[in-house]
């Protein structure tokens, strides 16, 4: 753990340094002085249907397994950029799922089934797009048999716990095995609903294409042109250097990332952070006041199944 966070602090003054080695002030007082609003305006409500549309993405197959609205979900999902603002992205996003209450790993199963459809578009665009072949092909397989031979996988999984039930810490093993099935059974149903579940990967792949546009946008606002395919790459890879260097909300290697992919310049260092702010980061804002009305309020009080 201290090795992992000394990582991050590292990963973090690399990033920053970076981008303050490609920013010019004169340039920057400009870049912000001629900036023009209503491309911002635009952009920020870009943002706000990405949000929307990732919520309702949950709550589509959030509902094929329990009884929610999209008011309890959509809380509990915009909570989340404040928890991964304070906690590491992984541990934010399994946290938020307590706060739609009912069976947890129920929910966090819908949750999983959602972003797995996004990865799964995600690096369909990498591979169409930009080339990325390897891992992005190795994770795509791994992600379709999870998808379409989730009974197999469960099985196996299952055997192997079994297995060690057999030799050796049986109560903890047991546990385990009883969090397998009921994430298994909460997959399944999520799956069911086959509308639901291509609804997921329509609204996973609108989500991606605003998100990359939204890119394009925020450069337009300061006078930076960049065309899609390279905010596509500069948006792959502000995922992937967040995703790595294990930094809150990916603060740094966000920019980094996003940068490195569209060109090193002042307005581009610019454009990076002001479009993780208008996507990210102001909902981070939102998120606390939401977080901390549903633990004050009790928002979050069902914790029972529901069928």
């Amino acid at each position: 753990m201290e090795k992992r966070r000394i990582f991050s602090i590292i990963a973090l003054l690399i990033s920053l340094a970076y981008l303050y080695k490609h920013v010019d002030l004169g340039e920057l007082r400009m870049a912000f002085r001629g900036a023009s609003y209503e491309y911002l305006l635009f952009a920020g409500f870009l943002s706000l249907l990405t949000v929307l549309l990732s919520a309702l993405r949950w709550y589509l197959l959030l509902k094929e397994v329990q009884e929610t609205s999209f008011k309890k979900t959509f809380r509990a999902f915009i909570s989340g950029y404040y928890l991964i603002t304070i906690l590491p992205p992984s541990v934010g996003h399994i946290a938020k799922v307590k706060l739609v209450g009912g069976d947890y790993f129920k929910a966090l199963s819908s949750l999983a089934i959602g972003l797995s459809t996004e990865v799964l578009v995600i690096l369909a665009f990498a591979l169409i797009f930009v080339g990325f072949t390897k891992l992005g092909i190795f994770a795509l397989v791994l992600i379709l048999l999870a998808l379409v031979y989730e009974k197999g996988m469960y099985r196996a999984l299952d055997y192997l716990l079994k297995f060690w039930e057999s030799v050796g810490m049986k109560g903890l093993i047991s546990t385990l095995r009883g969090y397998l099935d009921r994430s298994y059974k909460g997959w399944s149903r999520a799956k069911k609903n086959k509308k639901a579940f291509f609804m997921s990967f329509l609204l996973s792949s609108l989500i991606i294409v605003l998100q990359v546009f939204g890119v394009t946008v925020v450069g337009m606002a300061f006078g930076l042109k960049i065309p899609l395919k390279q905010a596509l790459y500069g948006f792959l890879m502000s995922l992937l250097f967040a995703s790595v260097s294990g930094i809150p909300a990916g603060l740094g290697a966000n920019e980094f990332g996003l940068v490195l992919g569209i060109g090193a310049s002042t307005k581009a260092t610019v454009t990076a952070f002001v479009y993780k702010f208008l996507f990210q980061y102001a909902y981070s804002i939102v998120g606390a006041v939401v977080f901390y009305g549903i633990l004050w309020g009790g928002g979050s009080s069902e914790d029972s199944s529901r069928k």
